[in-house]
């Protein structure tokens, strides 16, 4: 067993261990649970209503009844196809199947345990083998004014919709085959800590014991052989101040930790191919949100600047430090159709085109990864846009979103369509395309654009 896994494995006890502890004494001690109305805190508390095509809480099982249920179990059987995977590679026609279960229990007053995950095969009739994965493990509990969670979680920030440069603590697996975004995002190991100040205000904490990066689809990009280099160290921590609820919403935050998406550094050759390195260097982030409502239109700003650890710009494998910035309206048009548009800006400091380096390896190097961070151009622009209609009381769901550059070609596209049968089944097909140069972010997903349909059963 590597040291990594030993570190890795040993601070995932500690973390859970005290998260258990603190959870016994916390019940043995009826004083502090003797408060009737604990203040009820969501993840990232707002009044302001967000558009919600992706159903992040299914709500099958609400209206029957199951044993689970009564455990605080409740979970879904899934299966699909997928004309494509996620990898860049040439695996077509794949049928995937999986189990989830969430377990979302209130022990006592003001103390919950919650759990989510998965066993999945992403190609049930191929050669692939079963996994699992456990996104979430934690217990929650509150008394008065604080709020407390302690183990695996996923800690979502920003106020913009999907694109969010605030957004840094917890990563996503962008290979996992599933027609709803939000189940690629992934927990980590952390204690965050909230306190609430009058009606509208809260300040939060988070220590992040752990590090695991964003899982990406590879490059595979002839003549290079990739491998990762994960952080040892992995001191990372947040603040947030967030005020919600009055008539705008907005908040101020900053991160210092390890970057959820890897820089690109040559460390030698192994016969004619080059050995490149995926590092995670620190960064300190910086950003802000605002969200309002005006008639029927909501608008929103997120912004952040993230000092890398190139803070000059020298170094042609360390991403510079840059400025991301998202601002965006939703409209409700009311009869169950809501859109929003969103343009992005990107500008990298200390800029210098890495395809104007002379040796050709560095260069190649230096270009994917520029690529792959969004700092082949000194600026970038570019635009989003989704659109959400409901019919047959909510049964029926289409959703429609696209993204764009505006200074060189590519662009993706997603509609989706899902449809409730029943309290127990739904249905979903849609498509993912992608299209654009080989210098785009787009074009290199070219090989994952895809076709898909799954069922979904709920008990």
């Amino acid at each position: 067993m590597t040291r990594e896994l030993l570190v890795f494995k040993s601070k995932r006890l500690q973390i859970y261990g005290v998260a258990f502890l603190i959870a016994f004494l916390f019940l043995s001690n009826q004083k502090a649970l003797s408060q009737d109305n604990d203040p009820v805190m969501a993840d990232e508390p707002s009044l302001i209503p967000e558009m919600s095509f992706e159903g992040e809480h299914e709500k099958s099982s609400a209206n029957w009844y199951s044993p689970m249920n009564e455990l605080g179990i409740t979970g879904s059987l899934r299966g699909g196809y997928w004309s494509s995977n996620r990898l860049n590679n040439n695996e077509n026609d794949l049928i995937t199947s999986s189990t989830w279960l969430t377990l979302d229990k209130r022990l006592r007053q003001g103390l919950t345990l919650y759990a989510d995950g998965y066993i999945y095969n992403q190609d049930t009739l191929g050669s692939e083998s079963s996994d699992h994965r456990v996104k979430e493990i934690y217990v929650h509990f509150r008394s008065g004014e604080w709020d407390y969670r302690l183990g695996r979680q996923i800690i979502a920030w920003g106020r913009a919709d999907r694109l969010n440069p605030t957004d840094n603590l917890t990563p996503r697996d962008f290979t996992l085959l599933s027609p709803e975004i939000d189940e690629e995002r992934m927990g980590t190991e952390a204690v965050k800590i909230s306190k609430v100040f009058g009606m509208h205000s809260n300040i939060t904490g988070v220590w992040l014991v752990n590090f695991e990066p964003n899982q990406l689809p590879p490059a595979n990009t002839p003549g290079l052989q990739f491998v990762h280099n994960i952080p040892e160290d992995h001191h990372q921590y947040a603040i947030k101040f967030d005020q919600s609820g009055g008539n705008i919403d907005w908040s101020i935050s900053y991160f210092s930790g390890f970057d959820l998406n890897a820089d690109l550094a040559i460390t030698g050759t192994s016969g004619a191919d080059i050995l490149v390195q995926q590092q995670y260097n620190k960064v300190d982030i910086i950003g802000a949100d605002f969200a309002t409502i005006v008639g029927s239109n909501r608008y929103a700003i997120e912004a952040a600047h993230t000092e890398t650890k190139d803070q000059s710009g020298l170094d042609d494998f360390i991403k510079n430090s840059f400025m991301h910035v998202v601002v965006g309206v939703e409209r409700d048009f009311g009869n169950n159709l809501s859109a929003i548009v969103q343009g992005v800006y990107r500008r990298v400091d200390d800029y210098k085109d890495p395809r104007e380096i002379v040796n050709e390896s560095q260069r190649a190097v230096a270009s994917l990864g520029a690529l792959a961070n969004h700092q082949l151009d000194k600026e970038e622009y570019g635009i989003s846009f989704r659109v959400g209609k409901k019919w047959l009381n909510d049964t029926l769901e289409a959703d429609f979103s696209s993204s764009t550059l505006l200074q060189r070609h590519g662009y993706a596209v997603r509609p989706k369509v899902t449809y409730s049968i029943n309290d127990h089944l739904k249905a979903t097909t849609g498509l993912e395309y992608f299209d654009g140069a080989s210098d785009t972010i787009f074009g290199l997903q070219k090989n994952n654009k895809s076709a898909f349909a799954e069922l979904r059963y709920f008990f």
